[in-house]
């Protein structure tokens, strides 16, 4: 979770905005028991801007892999959660930095993602960027473009295949 990732003191409005609602967004993404798919995807949505628009880095890896090709849309960003969520026992997240542009009206996140494929005990950390641009006011995210750990990726497919855990 992101609760101690606190902005500097005397921030203006537009960093604590930009802050809050990237910090909003990762947190909405945390396992919430109560859901089906055990993720509130509508929590996600209303963070999110009505053309909210997703896709991923790093380039070489993203060409090598089809799936993560492309922009997609809140809904097929979702649908991409929805057919991963069910490999996994469980996830936590931990951001561990935050920069703020509010001349671009952009964050950039670290963030551990500590997932467990289902059947396993062993926990991978994914550590992540995620490089968020906002809307104007700084309070929707519009655009996300989320970098991947493409050695802890493949840790983890090879544990859902039934590799050693």
């Amino acid at each position: 979770m992101s609760e101690a990732m606190v902005p500097p003191a005397g921030s203006s409005l537009d960093y604590l905005n930009l802050h809050t609602t990237a910090l909003a967004f990762i947190d909405a993404q945390a396992q919430d028991p109560s859901q089906p798919q055990r993720m509130n995807f509508k929590r996600i949505e209303r963070i999110c801007t009505t053309d909210y628009e997703h896709s991923w880095g790093h380039n070489y890896a993203v060409s090598m892999n089809p799936r993560l090709q492309g922009t997609y849309s809140f809904s097929h960003f979702t649908k991409h959660l929805e057919a991963m969520l069910p490999n996994l026992e469980s996830w936590e997240t931990t951001v561990t930095d935050v920069l703020v542009d509010e001349a671009k009206m952009k964050v950039m996140l670290r963030v551990s993602f500590w997932m467990v494929p289902k059947g396993s005990q062993a926990s991978v950390e994914n550590d992540l960027l995620w490089m968020l641009e906002m809307n104007h006011e700084g309070r929707k995210v519009k655009k996300s473009t989320e970098f991947v750990d493409g050695i802890a990726a493949g840790r983890l497919k090879e544990i859902m295949m039934g590799g050693k855990a």
